[in-house]
């Protein structure tokens, strides 16, 4: 009994999946190609890893609802790259160091000593009732 051969059409072929021999997944037929002055046909299959790999078509061994491969073409793996996290530094500002020894700024306006307000991170002066 000798099996009738049919043709695929290439709306049939693109979008299907493509397995390896061992059943491994391979990828998703994008395209089809011809090589010129040759009777060579070629699947342009998308792999996992998101590259264009081309399949001979005589590597083919069936095709049904899926392409299953005589051979296993090798597929790039796919490399994930996990974000890494945001560090978030907190945001450094400037304190002013007053010790004994030093002496805090005077005021521009009224020329008395300024005092350090913490909430505000500022300088003021009390007499003028106002920031430096």
């Amino acid at each position: 009994m000798s099996e009738e051969r049919k043709s695929v059409p290439q709306s049939k072929l693109i979008g299907m999946k493509v397995y390896n021999s061992d059943a491994t997944y391979l990828g998703e037929v994008k395209d089809i190609g011809l090589i010129p002055g040759e009777k060579n046909i070629t699947l342009h299959v998308q792999t996992k890893a998101g590259s264009i790999k081309e399949v001979d078509w005589d590597v083919v061994g069936a095709v049904a609802d899926i392409i299953i491969l005589k051979t296993v073409v090798e597929v790039p793996q796919v490399v994930s790259v996990a974000p890494q996290a945001a560090t978030v530094q907190p945001a450094v500002t400037a304190q002013p160091t007053v010790t004994a020894e030093s002496k805090p700024p005077l005021c521009p306006q009224c020329g008395k000593p300024a005092t350090w307000i913490e909430v505000y991170k500022r300088w003021y002066c009390y007499n003028c009732k106002r920031y430096l």
